[in-house]
Order: C-alpha cells, then sequence, then structure tokens
C-alpha cells in the first residue's frame, strides 16, 4: 500500500500502477516457472540435455536473425519447425513424467542423519557388499544422489525398508525373485528391488555381463554411484560417470565414505558455507 501511495504523490495514475502492479507478478510467475522447470529437468540427466540442446538452437536463432545470416537462419528455423514433432515423439516417456510431476504436490524428503547412524548404515553396507563377494554372488545396488531415480524405482518392486545387511543378502540370494537386477538406496531407505536400467552401448570386455552392462547404462544418464558384485570372480566395482572402476575389499568403505560423502568435517562444511 505504501508504494501505492507513494506512485499516486508522484502524478502516477491508477491505470499505470495496475499495469505495473500486473507486470511484476508476469515476471514473478515466469521466474518461478522457469525455476520449477529447470528444477525438473536437473532431476533427469536426459531430460537435462534436452534442455540444453533447445537453449543452444535458441542461442544460434538469435544469432543467425541479428548477423543476418539467410541460410544459416532457415536451416534453424526448419530444425524448430519439425524438432517441436520429434521432440514430443522421443521423449514421450519423459514429458509423461514431467507433466505427472507437475500435479504432484507432495514433496519426498530425506531426514538428516547424525554420524553415529551413519556409520550404522555403512556398516551395514560394508558388509553385505563384502559377504556378497565372498560368496561370489551377484549384485547391484544404486545410490541416489543429487538426481532423482524414480522413474527407474517404479520399474522395480517397492520395499521402503531399512538398510540392512541381511536385506541384501536375503534380496540377491538366487532363490528370490527380486535377485534379478537392481536395489536403490535414497538417503537411509533402501526404495526398491528388481530394477531394471537401460544397458550401455559401450563396447565392453566379454568377462562384464549384463549387471555390468546396466550399472554403466545408469551412470551414463544419471549422477548416481552404482555397485557392482560379480557372480563369476566375486570382484567389486563402482560405475561412475559412465566408467567402471574395480575396488578391493580392503579399500570398500573408504571408497563409499568418499563417493557418497556422508562424513563431513564441520570446518569443511563452514568453509563450503564461507566460500
Amino acid at each position: 500500500m505504501k508504494v501505492i501511495k507513494l506512485f499516486l504523490s508522484l502524478g502516477i495514475s491508477w491505470t499505470n500502477v495496475l499495469n505495473f502492479i500486473r507486470s511484476a507478478i508476469d515476471l514473478i510467475a515466469v521466474w518461478f516457472l522457469l525455476y520449477y522447470l529447470i528444477s525438473m529437468f536437473k532431476s533427469n540427466m536426459k531430460t537435462m540435455q534436452l534442455f540444453k540442446g533447445v537453449l543452444f538452437i535458441m542461442i544460434v536463432k538469435l544469432l543467425t536473425s541479428v548477423l543476418g545470416l539467410t541460410t544459416l537462419n532457415f536451416l534453424v528455423d526448419s530444425i524448430i519447425n519439425w524438432g517441436v514433432l520429434a521432440i514430443i515423439i522421443i521423449f514421450q516417456p519423459e514429458i509423461r513424467t514431467l507433466l505427472e510431476k507437475m500435479g504432484q504436490t507432495k514433496l519426498t524428503t530425506h531426514k538428516e542423519m547424525s554420524n553415529d547412524e551413519k556409520e550404522r548404515l555403512m556398516d551395514e553396507l560394508v558388509s553385505a557388499i563384502t559377504t556378497l563377494a565372498k560368496e561370489q554372488t551377484g549384485a547391484l545396488i544404486t545410490f541416489e544422489r543429487s538426481q532423482s531415480l524414480i522413474d527407474y524405482i517404479n520399474t522395480g518392486t517397492k520395499v521402503n525398508a531399512d538398510i540392512k545387511s541381511e536385506l541384501f543378502l536375503t534380496i540377491f540370494w538366487e532363490g528370490t525373485p527380486l535377485h534379478d537386477g537392481a536395489t536403490i538406496i535414497q538417503g537411509d531407505r533402501v526404495a526398491c528391488a528388481a530394477a531394471f536400467y537401460p544397458p550401455t552401448n559401450k563396447e565392453l570386455s566379454p568377462k562384464y555381463g549384463a549387471r555390468h552392462r546396466a550399472a554403466i547404462g545408469i551412470s551414463e544418464i544419471t549422477d548416481s554411484l552404482t555397485v557392482v558384485v560379480s557372480e563369476e570372480t566375486g570382484t567389486i566395482s563402482f560405475a561412475v560417470n559412465g566408467e567402471l572402476r574395480k575396488i578391493p575389499i580392503k579399500e570398500l568403505r573408504a571408497s563409499l565414505v568418499n563417493e557418497l560423502n556422508w562424513f563431513k568435517s564441520s570446518d569443511e562444511e563452514v568453509n563450503t558455507h564461507e566460500s
């Protein structure tokens, strides 16, 4: 009200005041919409790549218009005209998921874990993975990080259980129907079992089977960490950023701590906030 009175005292008409308020609301609404869309794009590597591609085309379009590059401008216009239809066809599942998320009102949050709780969970994880490796039981365990894995959780069987060594040994025992596929961990919970990932298209050595191909595949499209245990050799490997790295059992705990970044010291947190 004070702002409106100030405008009126300066001789600005009600019409101009209303136009100003309308423009401000319009800009704020657009900002929130863009922020919301970018936040959802960031949760999926594939849609983030789509967003970058569209942004690149728009920048090229702007440059061709300003510089008067007629031929290139014609090509860009053709891409834009047909690109919308192509995007709808190719990214139909992602677009459907995006629209579903826009209609969701419930936000999923993970409770903050104490260091004692983190130590207990790490003990359970190391014990389970070590036992699986020694018994040469094939396993695929994925940790969700900043990018959501909800699309892949929906392909499996929901579990929503505490992280326990016995649970992993039961899931990956060959006598259970859940041993095929991946188990996904969200925060301090086992979200699902028997989830399936798109395999990588990379040329790999024949010694790597379906689990390793799936682990690399999910690491190529998300920022997740996937632990693979080979049923042939009992070898433990980490799949991160499209790469597979063997982890000796003696280095398993330290490697998990490093990758998951669960145990930041207070000094590190302070430095992060200050920087």
